[in-house]
């Protein structure tokens, strides 16, 4: 039965393994490394830094992750405001992150996205676009999830971006963490590992010494 749940254990943790985002060579996917306040995150990069900062709330917006979260204002009419970290995934290989947009804009068509470049393959991937006509004006929408599977190992980048339309009076934003729940195969593992420590523990207790 021992060497059952060894075995088990491998399988379970090699199907795990790809869904699991702190696989990868990402730093402070969750931004709990911060720093606080305005400024790039720790591990990522930006042209804006007074467009970028890591906080605790935002309006009506929560951490889904920890306690922190990063929040992107789109700045100068025209320019986007970028955050992005360049990073490796083994092929196969799974991250995940929450990002919402958020606008007061009202006339114009504000937007923001999350995307994936692959360097491998010189192909980008788009996971998240949200605008002001796609979720109404002076609207904050919903946390998404959204994930990326590498189609081969290498390096890529994870680029987040908002811009401003017609005007910058009315500014929108793009909010990015990482997901605060455990992927089915973390689950699963978790699970399993419990069970073996149930059985362990059970055996100790119908052990019998005999003495000649």
């Amino acid at each position: 039965m021992k060497k059952f749940l060894l075995a088990a254990a491998a399988a379970l943790a090699s199907l795990s393994a790809p869904q699991a985002a702190s696989a990868s060579t990402i730093v402070n996917a969750g931004f709990e490394a911060g720093p606080v306040g305005l400024g790039a995150p720790t591990g990522w990069f930006t042209l804006n830094p007074l467009r970028v900062a890591t906080v605790s709330s935002f309006g009506g917006y929560t951490a889904q992750e920890g306690s922190q979260f990063a929040v992107i204002a789109a700045g100068i009419q025209g320019i986007p405001t970028l955050l992005t970290q360049l990073f490796s995934m083994t092929q196969g290989e799974t991250i995940s992150f929450m990002v919402a947009f958020a606008t007061t804009e009202s006339n114009f068509n504000d937007f923001g996205g999350l995307g994936v470049f692959d360097f491998s393959n010189l192909s980008g991937t788009t996971l998240f676009s949200q605008s002001v006509s796609s979720v109404g004006a002076g609207t904050a929408g919903p946390w998404t999830k959204v994930s990326f599977t590498a189609p081969t190992s290498g390096f890529y980048s994870i680029n987040a971006t908002v811009q401003n339309v017609g005007n910058s009076r009315n500014p929108s934003y793009l909010l990015l963490d990482a997901p605060g729940v455990p992927e089915p195969g973390t689950w699963m593992l978790m699970l399993l590992g419990i069970g073996a420590v149930g059985f362990s523990m059970r055996r100790r207790r119908n052990l019998r010494v005999n003495f000649a």
